[in-house]
């Protein structure tokens, strides 16, 4: 004799499927670049077009869905405008409201929290203003710089306890997880000036960290050897084999005088706490 057991069905909700494309037609409103006009235009005609019918709720709330989209692109662009001033400033307000337009239609946040969105602005910006003679050529870099500073700020990683090991050649080092090396075209650090100038094109490296007692985020302007050096040991090469690496990369020979700066620049760093002995693994 044989017996069969029966399955649920698994047929869709029909209300779950119709929520789903009601959130999907909520989110192209707040991102699609044309969608203010369209909905003010022909609400029917677009909610269509995202596979609604004319009886969705939400064809009786395009006033609703415009006052929603202008709340969410002012807030978005009042976080940018707080973490980064002068970027915002140096576009002004008619172009931060395009850019954050052009985000939100081409990328949009990916993240659940508002500190953290000028970061993913800057990321997907940066090449286009690169790309706009239009714009001023500092421009992106001076918007990664002020992001570094919230970058640092916010991060879980520092503080980190000592190894407590002594450095070996054959070993990476641990550093305060904080530390950040960034390099710009232009020497946006410096700004701004007094009275305030285009900052220099100028090659730079920087490494930031928070300072362990303060907790305040720290600069230190590198050499080109030890912002080499700094951006192997951050990847995790052991000292010996960071230190040749860097040679190669700058293009000098690993000899005494070298050996005797880099010395002295590793002391530094474990002076300011951001070196913090070999790593244990």
């Amino acid at each position: 004799m044989t017996s069969s057991i029966s399955t649920p069905s698994t047929s869709p909700d029909p209300k779950a499927s119709s929520d789903a494309a009601t959130l999907r037609a909520f989110s192209a409103a707040m991102c699609e670049l044309d969608a203010p006009d369209r909905i003010a235009a022909d609400l029917p005609g677009w909610l269509a077009e995202h596979d609604l019918p004319p009886d969705d709720p939400l064809a009786q709330q395009r006033a609703r869905l415009l006052m929603y989209r202008t709340m969410v692109h002012s807030r978005l662009r009042g976080v940018v405008e707080d973490h980064l001033p002068r970027t915002a400033a140096d576009l002004g307000k008619p172009r931060l409201r395009a850019e954050i337009a052009a985000f939100m239609a081409e990328a949009a946040p990916s993240t659940v929290y508002f500190r953290d969105i000028p970061g993913e602005f800057v990321a997907w910006a940066a090449p286009r203003w690169r790309a706009d003679p239009g714009l001023p050529p500092h421009l992106a870099d001076l918007a990664a710089h002020e992001w570094l500073d919230s970058d640092v700020t916010n991060t879980p990683l520092g503080g980190e306890p000592a190894s407590d090991l002594p450095l070996a050649l054959e070993r990476p080092v641990q550093l305060d997880g904080s530390a950040r090396v960034r390099r710009y075209a232009f020497a946006v650090h410096r700004l701004p000036g007094d009275p305030p100038m285009p900052p220099a094109a100028e090659p730079t490296a920087i490494l930031a960290y928070r300072d362990r007692e303060s907790l305040k985020v720290r600069l230190l302007e590198l050499t080109p050897r030890a912002a080499a050096l700094c951006i192997r040991l951050l990847a995790g090469e052991g000292l010996q084999v960071a230190l040749a690496g860097a040679c190669t990369d700058i293009d000098e020979p690993m000899n005494d005088e070298f050996l005797a700066a880099m010395a002295g620049f590793l002391a530094d760093l474990g002076e300011r706490g951001v070196l913090l002995g070999a790593r244990a693994d």
